[in-house]
């Protein structure tokens, strides 16, 4: 509820009288507003009291409080916003434009709090003109322009006789009241922004159908308005009927319509009135046309002026920010400290200017222009106040940036006679002062881009195209761009050769690949020797016992007199070969005794391979053989080494015996054959030159044999048998190696 202090409440009782409402002197309740003067709004938001007073008025329940009210509210433009004080609640109200400030709180908490509430416009296209404001306590409405309190007052069902009953018993402080009069349009508008439903108001033809008179209030026994719809105002008052209003349509029950009030009805005329029976429309509770409260105005009864009220104004201007054109404002100056800078707003408005900068270094001259000019000491970024002011007279300001820079220069290190070769080292050779961004062009295509790239490796490439490289350099947006030029390229070569690794000797054929014709070619083959053949052939020694690798190097020169030169380390391998060599013992092997021993002399070897040509192999270093019979065998003793090269070598050993061994007797009777006849014969012995002679005991020849096949079976030459005894043989023969020999000996012959 609201506390107005006691001495006040004593003076309200006891001087109110046909003079008015007087107040004490001291502790009268006060909500007032002396600076009336209209506020500008231009863009930013603006308070709309801050000199408000409020006095002697403590409010303790938490629904009782002060409102403001924008007065000709603009619904979707207009707006309270409001700097929270305490524990003081707000509330705004967007339907009828009030703010509400509620809670427990003291007349210093409640001046603060609305001092503190301000104005803003968030249309563009707003209504410009005088927003007045009535800032009062929060159980009524204040209207200035007539200086009276309104408050809508919900009841639905109420009838109008009701209502103006009601109405009539209510006092405001000291204020009667009444069901509403609407003698204006600000009136009407006032009370339509402000109620919630359909409103009864204090006009009736009750009295005599057609003849609207206002029935309450100080205006009580006014006539406005003659007849129906199709009527007229009377004496030049206002009205406000609704299209097709008023009807005086007979109700199903039997009334007429005789009671004013305000049409809520959205396919209606906006804050007009049509008539309506005492009771309303009574059978249709969910529709427009059902009583829901009635509007109740105090003042204009009693000589009382109350200030419990206050008023301001804040006039919307219609107001264009000028803004700066960016696309035409040059803000960005290169290569100098001093500039003239063209101050272009759009839509080409010219509006008051002033340009202050923030750093005392910096000096403007002409600055109450819209071509100041700026000079700095040092390259960099500097800020200034731009100070403008409307055609409205509205005054804004802007902080905008103003850049002098370095003007770089884009200069690289190319020299355009020199040719290049498969990767190009470019470096900028210029001046920069700030941090600055590089781009690298390569054949008209960006290549590489970045803050600090100030070089850069470009490979150039194997293709036979033209090559182009620029650079672009851009310091704080201080731009420069070089011409485009050209490259001149080494010629590209690729080597490629058959049989580029092997045993030495390791023969290899080369093939050279340019990407443009040439005039020449240069082979160095890394052994003392060249060629000037274009695809020539070499033949690589190794003559040691390690890998040797040989680096090809090819020189061209080509048709447009660049020369390069290729080099492939170690293009060819050439692996090393072993040497093999062997010594047997004994020289001269006897079937007697057929055991070789072998020694090893080969060269830089790892794996063996001895073929004895007996078909007997082995794979040791150094082994020893034993032939099982008499012959002439090839040995050959293969080596290789780690990289698989081999060499081999065949020596000879002759495997003989060194006598014949013939029976030393023998019987014609005996019962083997093969002991029934002296035979000399033994492997490794030739026919040729074969001759065997046995003689008796007195000389004589009793056999003779030229093949070893045919031995003596104890006959004479006369085919008599020979008497048994001892008898001599002589034996002349070839062995198989051609070597004669001689030999004899003794036989006894049996029966």
């Amino acid at each position: 509820m609201y506390k107005i202090k006691p001495v006040f409440l004593i003076a309200f009782f006891c001087i109110v009288g046909r003079a008015g409402f007087l107040y004490a002197q001291n502790n009268v309740p006060v909500i007032d507003n002396a600076d009336t003067e209209a506020v500008v709004y231009c863009s930013e938001s603006v308070l709309v009291a801050p000199g408000i007073i409020v006095q002697h008025i403590d409010i303790d329940a938490a629904d009782k409080g002060m409102q403001v009210s924008i007065v000709n509210y603009e619904r979707n433009e207009d707006m309270l916003g409001y700097e929270a004080v305490g524990s003081l609640k707000y509330n705004w109200n967007s339907a009828n434009g009030t703010l509400e400030i509620s809670g427990v709180g003291t007349d210093e908490q409640y001046r603060e709090a609305i001092s503190k509430i301000y104005y803003y416009n968030q249309n563009g296209n707003r209504e410009v003109g005088i927003r007045e404001f009535s800032i009062s306590l929060l159980d009524a409405d204040y209207l200035p322009y007539t200086k009276h309190f309104y408050q809508y007052i919900a009841k639905r069902g109420i009838r109008w006789t009701e209502a103006r009953k009601a109405a009539e018993e209510m006092e405001y402080y000291g204020l009667k009241g009444y069901l509403a009069t609407i003698t204006s349009s600000t009136e009407n508008n006032f009370i339509w922004s402000k109620i919630d439903g359909v409103g009864w108001i204090g006009a009736s033809d009750a009295k005599n159908e057609g003849e609207w008179f206002w029935e309450t209030g100080p205006e009580a026994g006014t006539q406005f308005w003659r007849g129906n719809y199709n009527g007229s105002a009377v004496g030049g008052n206002f009205s406000y009927w609704n299209n097709g209003e008023p009807n005086n349509v007979q109700k199903n029950w039997g009334d007429d319509e005789d009671y004013a009030h305000m049409v809520v009805d959205p396919s209606g005329k906006a804050k007009s009135w049509n008539d309506l029976s005492d009771e309303g429309d009574k059978n249709s509770p969910n529709g427009y046309y059902f009583p829901q409260g009635y509007v109740v105005e105090f003042g204009g009864m009693e000589n009382l002026d109350l200030q419990l009220s206050a008023t301001a104004y804040i006039e919307v201007r219609d107001t264009k920010h000028p803004e700066l054109d960016y696309n035409r404002v040059q803000t960005l100056f290169c290569g100098t400290k001093t500039a003239t800078v063209d101050l272009i707003f759009i839509g080409d408005e010219k509006p008051l200017v002033e340009l202050i900068p923030f750093e005392s270094i910096v000096q403007v001259a002409d600055s109450l222009t819209l071509q100041p000019t700026i000079s700095v000491e040092e390259y960099g970024v500097y800020s200034f106040l731009l100070n403008t002011i409307d055609d409205a007279g509205c005054p804004y300001a802007d902080t905008i940036f103003f850049e002098f820079y370095n003007q770089p220069q884009a200069v690289f290190d190319l020299d355009s006679t020199e040719c290049y070769g498969y990767n190009l080292q470019l470096a900028f050779t210029g001046t920069i002062v700030e941090e600055t961004e590089f781009t690298w062009y390569y054949n008209k295509q960006v290549f590489q881009v970045g803050v600090g790239v100030d070089s850069v490796l470009i490979p150039l490439g194997f293709e036979d195209v033209e090559r182009s490289v620029a650079l672009k350099v851009n310091e704080k947006g201080c731009v420069d761009e070089s011409a485009t030029m050209e490259v001149k390229v080494k010629p590209d070569i690729l080597v490629s050769a058959e049989n580029p690794e092997g045993c030495s000797p390791l023969s290899a054929t080369f093939e050279a690949a340019t990407n443009k014709p040439a005039q020449s070619y240069l082979w160095d083959f890394d052994d003392g020797n060249t060629s000037n053949e274009e695809n020539p052939g070499h033949t690589f020694i190794n003559s040691g016992d390690e890998l040797l690798s040989f680096s090809i190097s090819l020189t061209v020169l080509d048709v447009n007199a660049c020369e390069n030169t290729a080099v492939y380390d170690s293009m060819i391998k050439v692996y090393p070969v072993p040497h093999a060599d062997f010594n047997f013992n004994p020289q001269e092997v006897l079937i007697t005794d057929p055991e070789i021993s072998f020694s090893n002399n080969s060269h830089a070897a790892m794996f063996y391979f001895w073929d004895f040509g007996d078909s007997t192999f082995s794979e040791e270093k150094e082994p020893i053989h034993r032939y099982s019979a008499m012959g002439i065998y090839p040995i050959s003793l293969e080596v290789s080494n780690s990289f698989a090269c081999t060499d081999s070598l065949v020596k000879q050993v002759s495997v003989a015996f060194d006598k014949l061994f013939p029976p030393n007797a023998f019987s014609p009777n005996a019962a083997l054959e093969e002991d029934r006849e002296f035979r000399v014969y033994a492997d490794g012995v030739s026919n040729d030159g074969y001759q065997l002679l046995v003689f008796n005991r007195w000389g004589e020849v009793v056999f003779e044999s030229n093949s070893q096949q045919n031995g003596w079976d104890g006959k004479m030459k006369n085919g008599n048998p020979a008497p048994s005894g001892v008898y001599t043989w002589v034996i002349e023969f070839n062995d198989f190696r051609g070597i004669s020999h001689r030999q004899k000996g003794n036989v006894t012959l049996l029966y």
